[in-house]
């Protein structure tokens, strides 16, 4: 039956008939704001300028969609090179039809040299060795209470612990407080404000995914999740930057880059985002990820408390990355957008 299987990009005039495969085989109601035709198209139509036409691949038998990925486009910074990379997201397959999804990796792959996987359900993750992928380093899910209270009165997690839960994020949320460090600032920016010198690099340690302002100008253009960026100072001196992606009642530091590889530095710009968070009065929670020892280290001495551990794990040639720690945000996938549109806490 495999051998009637045809593998082909999905043009954005399939958009209902991509919607109605992932609806059915994600179980979503139809109103779901995953599967919202601004959000699609957005996604998986709407130009990058990191990947050239179409990032919806599908698999068909006699027409009909019977498996599906797509590609988060993603580029990682050498001193000497850029590498296009991508990450899978929205991957689905009828079960009718085995091993279709693995001919849409292999499809993708051929596009590019790395693919990169993070976290994903259990499933995903015992399945991923299988598939090829080997792990490459740790993601690691930071979050802070900014308002507890808050929190817990709209908290779908009402057991028990409630009362427990309320009195330890209450500790936390002062231990040690928001207030950013007197000689750094924060401030809205637009993507052509930001500097180049002050964009993610790479050294001999350490590998970067790529930005620049045309990747930014797509990210704030998001229809389905608010999307803020912000230059940070260091007294009068650009120091570096971070992007907010609000999601319900939780902020989420989507991406955040210091040019400096002091500790203290990446502590404070830690702070001053999850000050700049708290301003805004619907956020309960402010989370981040790291992939570096620098950033675990900075987020822990800022207040942030370790939730999850996950494998982040690469198909392709990962000596291309000679040894390299890999600087993964969620800005490069779309953990920046899941479940955006529900209430859930890591605290």
């Amino acid at each position: 039956m495999l051998a009637a299987v045809d593998v082909r990009l999905a043009a954005s005039s399939e958009m209902s008939a991509v919607s109605s495969f992932l609806r059915d085989r994600f179980h979503l109601p139809a109103a779901a704001g995953f599967l919202d035709a601004r959000h699609l198209a957005w996604k998986y139509w709407i130009e990058r300028p990191d990947w050239n036409g179409s990032r919806s691949f599908t698999a068909r038998h006699d027409g009909a969609i019977v498996a599906h990925v797509a590609t988060w486009p993603t580029r990682i910074r050498l001193p000497d090179r850029v590498i296009p990379a991508a990450h899978l997201i929205d991957w689905a397959s009828d079960p009718k039809y085995p091993g279709a999804g693995i001919w849409l990796l292999r499809r993708v792959h051929r596009n590019v040299p790395i693919l990169i996987a993070t976290g994903g359900t259990d499933i995903t993750r015992r399945t991923l060795p299988v598939l090829g992928f080997r792990p490459f380093g740790e993601i690691t899910s930071f979050a802070r209470p900014l308002r507890p209270i808050g929190q817990a009165l709209t908290t779908i997690d009402r057991t028990w612990r409630l009362p427990a839960r309320l009195l330890r994020n209450s500790v936390w949320r002062y231990a040690p407080g928001t207030a950013p460090p007197r000689d750094w600032s924060a401030a809205p920016a637009e993507p052509h404000e930001i500097q180049d010198a002050i964009w993610p690099a790479p050294s001999s340690s350490r590998a970067v995914m790529a930005r620049d302002a045309a990747f930014y100008d797509y990210v704030l253009a998001s229809p389905s999740t608010r999307h803020r960026l912000f230059a940070l100072r260091h007294g009068r001196d650009a120091a570096g930057y971070f992007c907010l992606a609000y999601a319900r009642h939780v902020a989420r530091i989507a991406d955040l880059w210091v040019a400096s590889s002091a500790p203290d530095d990446w502590t404070a710009a830690f702070r001053i985002a999850a000050a700049v968070a708290a301003q805004t009065r619907d956020m309960y929670e402010v989370t981040a990820w790291a992939s570096t020892a620098l950033a675990r280290d900075a987020l822990s001495r800022a207040g942030f408390r370790v939730r999850d551990r996950s494998t982040l794990s690469v198909l392709g040639d990962a000596s291309l990355l000679e040894g390299r720690e890999l600087h993964v945000q969620m800005l490069d996938c779309d953990a920046i957008f899941l479940a955006a549109d529900e209430v859930s806490y890591l605290t």
